[in-house]
């Protein structure tokens, strides 16, 4: 099976279907709770964005992108998944369809939902209280926003890497790493400035805006590229685990 199939790649979404609905119901319903039952940080203004729960989406992105290869981890389920009639780029492109484009949007759309119940209970319980909108995402732009969904995806290809690299306890090995990677890069972020700062090449104030967006260009390039390259990885080791 070297050519790909939407058929066949139909055929193991609807099987993840199948098998996993309930229990994607049961985490939809616990972020639509979680957010239900939070009380607003901001309630002492009462014109503020109802925020959203980042931190739990992540945490629940990063859990599902985890155990999608999870089965590989267990020998009889790793048998039954991967003697599954398609081939790899096929399994593989279910998965990152499942991770990368079903999984945080329902998520989202069930923290949106949960957002909107919160905000109606609260305009029960409140006479003064008012809502001017939900707060998407931390940030205040199109551009930010287009960031963050490149962290979801650069977070989810790392950990569904993770989840067929590492045979046990993958998404707490994955996040580890993950964390090791992320300290070790801030570490050396502020060893930079420090050189560039004492060699005078720091300025305060960019009069440059181009400078800015050129650099910006340059962290979605390598965001993009790095995504790609945990999914190309996946493949390899997902060929690795057939053999």
């Amino acid at each position: 099976m070297k050519n790909i199939s939407f058929h066949r790649i139909g055929l193991l979404l609807k099987r993840y279907f199948v098998e996993n609905w309930k229990k994607d119901l049961v985490v939809m319903g616990i972020v639509f709770a979680f957010e239900i039952v939070i009380f607003p940080y901001r309630i002492a203004s009462f014109t503020q964005k109802e925020p959203m729960s980042w931190f739990l989406l992540f945490v629940c992105f990063s859990l599902f992108s985890g155990r999608i290869f999870g089965m590989l981890g267990k020998p009889s389920a790793a048998v039954n998944y991967l003697m599954l009639p398609a081939s790899r780029m096929e399994k593989l492109t279910t998965n990152i369809i499942l991770s990368h484009f079903y999984y945080p949007p329902i998520l989202i759309a069930a923290s949106y939902l949960g957002v909107l119940g919160r905000s109606f209970l609260c305009t029960l319980l409140f006479e003064d209280y008012t809502t001017t909108g939900i707060g998407f995402t931390f940030f205040n732009t199109p551009v930010e926003a287009w960031v963050l969904i490149l962290i979801i995806f650069l977070n989810n290809a790392v950990m569904m890497f993770g989840s067929i690299y590492f045979k046990k306890k993958a998404v707490i090995k994955t996040l580890l790493c993950e964390g090791a990677f992320a300290f070790a890069s801030i570490i050396l972020v502020f060893v930079i400035e420090i050189i560039l700062h004492k060699a005078g090449y720091i300025v305060t104030h960019v009069r440059f805006p181009e400078i800015k967006d050129y650099i910006a260009n340059i962290m979605y390039t390598i965001m993009i590229c790095t995504t790609v390259f945990f999914w190309v990885l996946s493949y390899f080791r997902l060929k690795e685990t057939e053999v």
